[in-house]
């Protein structure tokens, strides 16, 4: 009888352990749950630095689509993320609606005591063993 209620007191205990995404992907999974096309004019100062919003304009329609990027990605597999002091990557592998594979890296800034959005990368991947294994910046990319 002991060992059955110290199963059960395990078993309740790992069920009520939240798992630690981390700040930077807390921040998308806000944005990811939050952002639509009927509020992004409202709540983009939330979710994105002023850097990158000071010159767009939320109402075209290709800003907008841009800014809602996490559209793309219609199941998650696996996120990275780094840190270093006032700027951070985060990568998300996953795939499209299509179940093909997807990466999104982004690079977020503080702000404000906030993590923002100031670039992102969209990267339709060949195949998953494309699928990064670490966090990187949109400009880790570029050539």
């Amino acid at each position: 009888m002991r060992s059955i209620t110290l199963f059960l007191l395990l078993f309740f205990s790992a069920c009520a352990v939240k798992m630690n995404n981390g700040l930077l992907y807390s921040s998308y999974y806000r944005y990811d749950q939050s952002v639509s096309v009927d509020n992004l004019h409202k709540l983009q100062s939330d979710f994105f630095s002023s850097n990158l919003i000071k010159n767009l304009n939320v109402d075209e329609s290709e800003i907008t689509e841009q800014l809602l990027f996490k559209k793309y990605m219609f199941k998650q597999k696996s996120h990275f993320e780094k840190i270093n002091e006032k700027v951070g990557c985060l990568s998300i592998n996953g795939f499209d609606n299509e179940n093909m594979p997807i990466s999104f890296n982004i690079k977020y800034v503080a702000e404000n005591e906030h993590w923002l959005i100031e670039e992102i990368g969209v990267l339709f991947v060949n195949s998953i063993a494309d699928f990064t294994d670490s966090a990187k910046c949109p400009s880790e990319y570029q050539n």
